[in-house]
């Protein structure tokens, strides 16, 4: 009771002065600001949206999601959308919302390309499984309105470490200076996770030219708030929306905006880490200006090997995993996010299954596992394909079988039996 107690009184504190907004004056017509908020996201009337099961519960998502939430002037309608979509392509789990929401972003203006931007910077964030399965909602979304996406790259020119060192101080200042530093030095609990942070995650996919870089730091935050208990990203994440021009008032928004998709306590487990970097940014002297020391940090290292290397090596270690062809992974995705197919070649397989610390038998097994903890409707496809994998590697259905059955004490029966049956499909088949 007492945590709930200060979320609630911080909750209060965090709109005053600076970030308070109304939903307007007494005797507004609720309904009738909701019902717009969807007409402008999803066109059509839905007026009748859930009466069918219950008549409160559409009141409900109508007057209170729409009409109190969504219409709520501290964002455009456009940017609501942004946030929406971020936040359901990392939570994996509500497919028709995401539909919905990415129909809404190009009812609001956004471009296919943008869009398809932001599904792919959540593979940082949420993994590729949920990247890919969003990729492919878009694509379904995009054929039914006769819109093409285009094909065109959106990889960065340049070196990713150098690319991902200078990203990471424009939004970071000091504190992402010594995380470079420390990668440098080699000092941090896993070099490689330091390296392949940098230069993947800020070289590679925060450098991509299809989303602003003020776009894709709301959309994070969005993210990393979502996933939860991510308390020192959240507040790297809020600096860095201060930093690229978001203001106090306009993340506000956004903390409000996420209690309609994850709940009122996840929502405000992000309120204590706002109101400190609020504090601290409202200082005199306000946000410090980005390091000086950029160009000498960027300069201290070089990418080892191109992404063609990786991209071989990835070919590679897939053929032998999957026994399926790289080319057929590109093309999977040619048409709308052709980058991904490339990306989950060179870093999936090319940097991660290709490290040496473990054979690829207990990697396929430590997949498995993990995608049955997860659960979700995005991950039953890549737990197939990997439930195939181990057993192309070496293991036996008994040792798959173990592997799902070990995280009962972590998943739950519900998952486990889930993650089960889908691996009888893959034994039956083969």
């Amino acid at each position: 009771m007492l945590k709930t107690s200060v979320g609630f009184a911080a909750a209060a504190a965090l709109g005053s002065p600076a970030a308070a907004q109304t939903t307007g004056a007494p005797g507004d017509d609720r309904r009738a600001r909701g019902l717009e908020a969807l007409r402008a996201v999803g066109g059509g009337d839905f007026s009748q949206t859930l009466d069918p099961l219950s008549p409160d519960l559409s009141r409900l998502l109508i007057e209170d999601a729409y009409g109190d939430v969504m219409a709520r002037p501290g964002l455009s309608q456009k940017t609501r959308e942004l946030i929406s979509v971020a936040v359901i392509t990392v939570l994996g789990t509500a497919r028709p919302a995401l539909r919905f929401h990415i129909g809404g972003m190009l009812e609001t203006g956004w471009s296919p390309r943008e869009i398809v931007e932001t599904l792919l910077h959540a593979v940082i964030y949420g993994g590729f499984p949920f990247a890919q399965d969003a990729v492919l909602l878009a694509r379904e979304v995009f054929a039914e309105r006769g819109i093409t996406a285009g094909t065109g790259t959106g990889r960065p020119e340049g070196d990713d470490w150098t690319l991902g060192v200078q990203q990471l101080l424009m939004t970071g200042g000091d504190d992402a200076g010594a995380f470079a530093r420390r990668v440098i030095d080699g000092s941090g609990p896993s070099p490689d996770l330091d390296r392949l942070t940098i230069e993947f995650a800020h070289g590679e996919i925060w450098n991509r030219p299809g989303l602003a870089l003020k776009d894709r730091e709301l959309a994070t935050l969005a993210m990393v708030i979502a996933i939860g208990n991510l308390d020192s990203t959240v507040r790297f994440h809020l600096e860095a929306c201060l930093r690229t021009g978001w203001t106090r008032a306009e993340i506000t928004e956004l903390l409000i905006q996420m209690t309609v998709y994850i709940g009122w306590p996840k929502a405000l487990m992000a309120v204590g880490p706002a109101l400190a970097v609020f504090a601290e940014v409202e200082k005199p002297g306000g946000l410090a200006a980005p390091s000086s020391a950029g160009e000498a940090i960027a300069g201290q290292r070089t990418q080892a090997e191109t992404d063609e290397a990786r991209f071989n090596r990835g070919v590679a270690a897939m053929g032998e995993i999957s026994q399926a062809s790289g080319e057929a992974v590109v093309n999977a995705f040619h048409d709308i996010a052709p980058d991904l197919g490339r990306y989950i070649l060179e870093f999936s397989y090319g940097d991660v299954f290709s490290r040496p610390g473990l054979d690829l038998k207990s990697r396929e097994l430590a997949a498995v596992a993990a995608l049955t903890t997860r659960g979700t409707n995005a991950d039953e496809t890549p737990l197939k394909v990997h439930v195939e994998a181990a057993l192309n590697t070496g293991a036996t259905k008994e040792e798959v079988t173990e592997a799902i059955l070990h995280m009962l004490p972590y998943a739950g029966f519900s998952r486990v039996q889930s993650a089960m049956a889908l691996a009888s499909q893959v034994f039956s088949q083969l």
